[in-house]
């Protein structure tokens, strides 16, 4: 009878700890996409500054967003995904400022 509750009681831990590390593992990821969608906004308004046709703007942004993200990172991701990444937040940013 006691083993049983004892078996319970790791059970209940192993699930709590696991939603635990989901959770942590969700926030970080959220805070992550949240930090670099930043750093492209600041990206894309100096562009928008200091460049002259949208190409220029876009292959500029898209160097200096490949140079500030992490070398374990860049052995992860192309940067077709760094350009797919950077229009879609330029889209939205633009969708927000339409409205």
């Amino acid at each position: 009878m006691i083993e049983s509750i004892y078996v319970w009681i790791i059970f209940i831990l192993l699930i709590s700890a696991g939603y635990v590390y989901y959770i942590y593992k969700t926030l970080s990821e959220k805070i992550a996409l949240k930090q670099s969608k930043e750093i492209a906004y600041r990206l894309m308004l100096y562009a928008e500054k200091n460049f002259e046709t949208d190409k220029e703007k876009f292959q500029w942004v898209a160097q200096k967003f490949y140079e500030t993200t992490s070398s374990s990172i860049k052995d992860l991701i192309t940067q077709d995904m760094i350009e797919d990444f950077l229009q879609e937040t330029y889209d939205e940013m633009k969708e927000v400022l339409n409205n």
